[in-house]
């Protein structure tokens, strides 16, 4: 049964019809003229076959039909063809003995055909498309003899025997001869009413590929199909769906593209993807369009990066719309028209390449602000490549080395109020306390939650192994070449990190940027903060002054009343301190206890000493003095005794140190 579309498919006497079959005689009368090139078509078709194409006929297939869907105005762009209007489908679809791809692009034309004919006659009018030189088709020779093409403006197909036959009439002597230069149109309702696939295929699509499968290669085109990318859709938004599928239903995906605000959601069945892709218009240098490839004119290339949200941290590859063999290092896919060499998969050196490169750095400098998210402002550092390694590609190198150089000047790093700034200008935690990029998340988050913080520190989400790591390289880009002395980020002390939370002012406020400095000290390992001097002066007072939390000189005074009137204020800590409970049991995990018995006789004694020399001595003290010195031992007493040289007055007082008589009095 006919296909009530079939209609709107071209008959065998068709426009294109006719011009093919006249392409085909003349051909075969160049043949005729000079048979040497039945010989080199046919090899050109075997190099393609064998060498950079083989195993890539789904990405050539899915690419000739991206390219026909390509929006098709000099003043029409793909952004402003909407999903909706444009409906762009490509579906591949495997049996057991062919394989399909399918469009609703547009039907090929005459310039379409004889880019299949022949090599590097591509028609394709658009920065934008994907193919260039009309090699790719020939790569369906690796799994078929004998390639059909349906369109609604022609159909045809090629035959490996029927052009043997025709060659040899001409050049009796050929051997090795091409396939694809001797097309045959054909009647698309023939072949329709006896293929169900092709009969569903045809009324939507308005062309159609219909590959009869060689024996074994089966197996490898339904690798291909498990393994096709679907970061494809991100560069060309004029596909809407893409559906691969087979018989077996082992192979059932649909892929879709979605822009959801200034995202892009990549479906892949139930898995969906979110990116962010950015694109750039380079204009080629003369030096750049001399090195390009051969047959290549555009004085305009494409660049792009794509930027998976949900991995930024994995490194990515080049592509030349599909995946090379060249890692970039960067997050995603950068991908451009970059010049391959004949496996298609490796880059080839060379002005051009470093224009791109050039050019690409400089794009993603200026969008890499544009990944980071309120919840997480340092995220976009982990886009960026890794330290240089063993075995980097030279191309990754000069990408690296050209983002650093453009970054290292720009405000690109988050303080702690998620605001972008300059490197040099943000201060840094110390290096102690990331050792080998170890994040204490808990003691850094305590740091941050202090209402009274200064702003322009290192936010706390830029404090990973990665993202220091990325840092450190911005202060210092020379070092990926060796060439600096410099040892990245400069880090601050302890003592500063921690005092930058109390230099603030107002009672109220000192208190609790003191209750977090505390709290967050005594969350630093006591191996690191060793002693009270290292923290820096981070207690208040009682008399609201600061003092290092030394338990040698700081006091919780309100423990011991039995000293009250002793210990100088200035050596108490502030009883808003003391009065919460998380800050007190950070006191004492710091060391900060009453008063021992030795500490508050050396309190007493610096108290008498303190007495001027025409004051009246304060018998209490000194009461005190000896009824705390039967505590100590009679070493202990000397050596606090020791420490003052002076116990003697000169006016009317003449003795500092008194000893009560058995009559009651002091002398």
């Amino acid at each position: 049964m006919t296909n009530p579309s079939a209609s709107d498919w071209s008959r065998l006497n068709g426009e294109l019809g006719r011009h093919i079959a006249e392409e085909a005689n003349k051909t075969l009368n160049s043949y005729r003229e000079q048979p040497k090139l039945v010989t080199e078509h046919a090899r050109v078709e075997t190099d393609t076959v064998y060498g950079g194409y083989a195993h890539r006929q789904l990405f050539e297939l899915i690419q000739n039909s991206a390219d026909a869907l390509f929006p098709d105005t000099e003043t029409e762009t793909a952004d402003e063809v909407s999903h909706e209007q444009n409906g762009g489908r490509i579906a591949i679809h495997l049996t057991e003995n062919h394989l399909y791809c399918a469009d609703n692009g547009e039907p090929i034309n005459q310039g379409g055909v004889e880019a299949l004919m022949f090599s590097r006659l591509s028609p394709k009018r658009a920065t934008g498309q994907i193919g260039t030189f009309g090699l790719g088709f020939k790569s369906v020779l690796g799994v078929s003899n004998a390639p059909e093409f349906f369109s609604r403006s022609g159909s045809f197909r090629f035959d490996s025997d029927r052009s043997r036959k025709r060659i040899q009439e001409v050049v009796p002597d050929a051997a090795h001869c091409p396939v694809l230069r001797l097309p045959e149109p054909v009647d698309p309702a023939i072949y329709q009413d006896e293929d169900n696939v092709l009969y569903e295929f045809m009324d939507w699509a308005t062309n159609i590929v219909r590959l009869p499968l060689k024996a074994g290669v089966h197996d490898d085109l339904y690798r291909q199909m498990q393994g096709y990318p679907t970061e494809f859709l991100l560069f060309v938004e004029h596909v809407q769906t893409l559906i691969l599928t087979d018989n077996s239903s082992d192979i059932d995906r649909t892929m879709k593209l979605e822009k959801v605000g200034d995202e892009y959601h990549l479906e892949d069945g139930s898995e969906t993807g979110r990116w962010k892709r950015f694109e750039r218009m380079h204009r080629l240098s003369a030096d750049a369009q001399a090195d390009r490839r051969p047959g290549d004119e555009r004085k305009e290339v494409p660049i792009w990066w794509a930027a998976p949200l949900q991995r930024l941290d994995k490194p990515g590859k080049f592509w030349a719309f599909f995946p090379t063999h060249s890692a970039s290092l960067l997050a995603g896919i950068l991908n451009a028209p970059w010049k391959t060499n004949e496996d298609r998969q490796n880059m080839v050196p060379g002005p051009y390449h470093e224009e791109l490169i050039e050019a690409a750095a400089e794009m993603i400098a200026d969008s890499l602000p544009e990944l980071k998210t309120h919840d997480n402002p340092a995220c976009h550092l982990d886009a960026l490549p890794r330290r240089q390694a063993t075995g980097d590609s030279e191309q990754a190198d000069l990408l690296r080395e050209r983002l650093l150089s453009h970054l290292c000047e720009r405000e690109i790093v988050p303080d702690q109020d998620g605001v972008l700034r300059v490197c040099r200008d943000l201060s840094y935690p110390p290096k102690e306390l990331t050792p080998d990029g170890r994040i204490d998340t808990e003691l850094f988050e305590r740091w941050t939650t202090c209402p009274g913080r200064p702003s322009k520190w290192l936010h706390h989400k830029a404090l990973t192994r990665i993202r220091l790591a990325t840092i450190d390289r911005l202060f210092d880009p020379e070092s990926e070449r060796g060439q600096s002395l410099l040892s990245g980020a400069p880090r601050a002390t302890i003592a500063k990190w921690l005092e930058a939370l109390v230099q603030t002012n107002g009672p109220d406020d000192a208190s609790q940027s003191s209750i977090a400095a505390v709290q967050t000290a005594a969350l630093i390992p006591a191996e690191i903060r060793k002693n009270g001097d290292l923290l820096g002066k981070i207690v208040l007072t009682a008399t609201d002054g600061w003092q290092a939390p030394d338990p040698e000189r700081l006091f919780l005074l309100e423990k011991s009343p039995n000293v009250d009137g002793i210990t100088n204020p200035e050596s108490c800590v502030h009883p808003r301190l003391t009065s919460d409970h998380d800050t007190l049991s950070a006191l004492e995990q710091l060391g900060i206890k009453p008063p021992s018995p030795e500490s508050t006789f050396r309190l007493i004694a610096s108290r008498i000493m303190e007495t001027g020399n025409n004051q009246k001595p304060n018998d209490g003290l000194h009461s005190k003095f000896w009824v705390l010195s039967r505590k100590l031992t009679a070493e202990n007493v000397s050596a606090v005794i020791r420490e003052h040289q002076d116990w003697e007055g000169q006016e009317i007082w003449p003795m500092k140190l008194r000893i009560r008589t058995q009559a009651g009095d002091w002398k």
